[in-house]
């Protein structure tokens, strides 16, 4: 899925000012690039990629709306989001976690001290300020504890995100300094990145009609949604490949890493060789029986 004449398609530039759906193609092929994707990611899959991730946060906002209508809200804020994740704990907890490295980017960029403010719809969130409302939210609805011990088990392993981290550190063995570095601009994409809260808005609210608007801590979710649903899609789209290439008469194939690195496609700029995998059966492993047709 590369793109051999670059990042855009002919006419691409004039389509990516003129629709809004599209603005955030260019961004989108540095994520998946980023998430293990070759180096130039079609732009016709950049754009199938952007769409999906449009429609599934549209219907995330509007099931978000449906959540401040019924707390009569003035706006949707963190609280709707919370609520809507209370039964993927997982998904919660990697969520709470980026809450927290949110806050301490905002203490760092404020020299250190925590700015107190009111929750308004205009004014952006404060240091600190989002595990406190995590916190004090899901406080007020469990009741079992379970959702309040996300906070504390700090330690537990999240299988996703070690596959993906694993993913990129065996993809960066064999490049060069220059390769790292546009891999490393190609980790840092996001859609927030480049132009900030703002553009994301009007991206995802052109066309669109909401009783309850949503507010910056919203947005902010809603961006860090975004963000997730393309590592979702290139993940899944890696075990697809992975799938295919797999040999059907491999007894081990079921019990592989999940780790969907395109070991051929590496090329160590020093240093031995990638190891080669093997696409028939191992000598001396028995085949699977053949079925007949008639059964």
């Amino acid at each position: 899925m590369s793109n051999k004449d670059g990042n855009t398609a002919p006419g691409s530039s004039h389509q990516a000012k003129t629709n809004p759906q599209h603005w955030f193609t260019t961004e989108i092929q540095q994520m998946m690039y980023g998430f293990g994707d070759c180096r130039k990611p079609l732009y016709d899959t950049a754009v199938l990629v952007e769409e999906i991730v449009k429609q599934q946060m549209i219907s995330l906002l509007y099931q978000a709306m449906d959540v401040a209508i019924m707390r009569n809200a003035r706006f949707i804020g963190l609280e709707e989001f919370l609520f809507l994740l209370r039964k993927d704990k997982i998904k919660l907890k990697r969520f709470l976690q980026y809450m927290g490295l949110k806050d301490l980017k905002a203490i760092a960029l404020k020299g250190g001290e925590e700015e107190e403010s009111p929750e308004t719809p205009d004014k952006p969130p404060s240091a600190k300020k989002r595990s406190r409302m995590c916190h004090d939210f899901l406080s007020s609805i469990d009741q079992t504890g379970e959702l309040i011990s996300l906070f504390e088990d700090i330690d537990e392993k999240d299988e996703i995100k070690h596959e993906r981290l694993l993913r990129a550190e065996l993809r960066t063995r064999g490049m060069d300094q220059k390769q790292y570095m546009e891999y490393f601009e190609a980790r840092q994409a996001s859609f927030n990145r480049r132009y900030k809260t703002q553009r994301f808005k009007e991206w995802l609210l052109t066309g669109i009609n909401l009783e309850v608007k949503p507010n910056p801590h919203a947005l902010e979710v809603l961006s860090y949604f975004s963000y997730e649903t393309v590592a979702q899609i290139v993940d899944l789209a890696l075990l697809v490949k992975q799938d295919m290439r797999a040999s059907s008469g491999d007894p081990l194939v079921r019990n592989t890493p999940n780790v969907c690195v395109n070991l051929y496609d590496l090329s160590p700029v020093s240093g031995p060789a990638a190891p080669v995998v093997p696409t028939t059966p191992t000598q001396g492993v028995l085949s699977p029986p053949v079925v007949s047709k008639s059964v």
